[in-house]
């Protein structure tokens, strides 16, 4: 599992470190016919690029960790998250503050709009 202070360096963008680690409380359940019960453990972590990869600099990071047969390993592919589990990474997030106050302010008010839309 991914933890602050976390660095590592990527093929392309170079080096990062993870300074903010937004996790769940407890792992997804899950159950394949193949392998039976699998414990899916996604994060959101908020990078600090030794070089800003874009002006955007790519941020956000959604690594995950899968546990079959009491083993855990790295998520390989892109996950398919719950809205239950991004709703807890992302109240977690806001909680330790990942975002800005702009990104925060223009996500209220499309929720807002949504809302009052339906």
């Amino acid at each position: 599992m991914i933890k602050v202070g976390h660095r590592s360096s990527t093929k392309y963008w170079g080096g990062y470190e993870a300074v903010k680690v937004a996790k769940l409380s407890n792992p997804v359940e899950c159950y394949s016919d193949e392998v039976g019960e699998v414990l899916f453990n996604p994060t959101l972590v908020k990078l600090l690029w030794d070089k800003a990869p874009s002006w955007d600099k790519h941020e956000y990071w959604l690594p995950y960790w899968i546990t079959i047969g009491g083993k855990e390993k790295y998520g390989q592919f892109a996950p398919m998250i719950g809205e239950n589990a991004l709703l807890e990474l992302l109240v977690d997030a806001i909680k330790q503050d990942f975002f800005s106050i702009e990104f925060l302010s223009k996500l209220s008010t499309t929720i807002e709009e949504h809302i009052k839309d339906e």
